[in-house]
């Protein structure tokens, strides 16, 4: 009877791996090809449980002498997927329908509930290069840390200084945390927990003009931000000091921002549906959340050659290969 069960999960396993191999089901008929950059890869609609504390690719119990078992837990549907981070094998998800922190292990396709956050708006994720994950809970108005495993680290948090955190990212050159307020300032934590000095805006938690950012995101050299008033991109330097600033005009409701190792800004726009894409200061594509196969984009995270887009009303999360720059399929 144990053989017959164990045969049973092993092929729903590979059953759901088949699945998340395909393209992304739900799109236009065209959405199995690229989509400018973009190369679908799969959709991941969940996956079986697995102890937090779990290595990735590695089922629990699992020996040295024997191969890679499929995972055995319950099956985790995606609710609303409203924010996303990727780093390595591992894909974090702010499930905001089932109020909950996921790892996703994109080698072993199990997952592994990290910790309870809220089902509210602006409850975000950021993956740090160590491995741990930061997880902003704006209700709380503070920055929380966790292990790979799941174990707390240190917390952030500035109350008298923060009025409302509203995103956060991790500074490439000296890996200090940067909170941004939702009246623009942006504030730099030493990675212990301590704050240090206001990297962008008055010090109050306000910006001054035309210098804030709302919304953030680190690649391996710049940090960029979204600017509420002129609602544009702004390039900073490691102090917070703006260096370039562009996409006056062409975002409406910016609710995500990425970039890539190749330098290209990704945004996601909800004033118009749109994923756009800036290289080098300038609009490069436009790319609508039916074209990439998704009823709605809600999120997006970039990790080197791999891009993730969240699908919150659909429940999904797309997965797709990153073409560089003039590279077509």
């Amino acid at each position: 009877m144990r053989g017959l069960r164990t045969a049973l999960v092993a092929l729903a396993a590979g059953l759901l791996a088949a699945a998340c191999a395909l393209p992304p089901a739900g799109g236009a008929p065209g959405a199995a090809h690229a989509a400018g950059p973009l190369l679908p890869q799969g959709v991941i609609p969940g996956g079986f449980a697995v102890p937090v504390g779990t290595p990735p690719g590695v089922s629990p119990g699992a020996l040295p002498t024997r191969p890679p078992q499929p995972p055995t837990g319950q099956y985790i549907k995606l609710i609303h997927p409203s924010s996303v981070a990727a780093t390595g094998p591992h894909l974090y998800v702010v499930d905001s329908g089932a109020g909950a922190l996921l790892r996703f292990d994109t080698v072993g396709q199990s997952v592994a509930r990290v910790a309870q956050v809220p089902a509210i708006p602006g409850t975000r994720v950021k993956a740090g290069p160590d491995g741990s994950v930061y997880v902003l809970r704006p209700d709380r108005g503070e920055v929380l840390r966790f292990t790979v495993d799941g174990r707390r680290l240190p917390s952030f948090s500035a109350p008298l200084d923060i009025l409302r955190p509203s995103d956060l990212v991790i500074e490439p050159t000296l890996n200090r945390v940067w909170i941004a307020d939702s009246a623009g300032g942006v504030f730099a934590f030493h990675p212990s927990g301590r704050m240090g000095n206001p990297v962008v805006g008055r010090g109050d938690g306000f910006s001054r003009p035309g210098e804030g950012a709302t919304l953030l995101a680190a690649g391996a050299r710049a940090v960029v931000g979204i600017e509420p008033s002129c609602r544009c991109v702004l390039v900073f330097d490691p102090e917070g000091r703006v260096r370039a600033r562009f996409g006056e005009g062409e975002l409406v409701n910016p609710v995500g921002i990425a970039l890539d190792h190749h330098g290209r800004t990704w945004v996601i726009d909800r004033g118009d549906g749109q994923l756009k894409i800036f290289e080098t200061g300038a609009l490069a594509q436009r790319i609508p959340a039916a074209r990439l196969g998704l009823t709605e984009l809600t999120a997006i995270a970039i990790d080197h050659q791999r891009v993730y887009v969240a699908d919150g009303p659909g429940g999904k999360i797309g997965v797709f290969a990153l073409l560089p720059p003039g590279k077509t399929p």
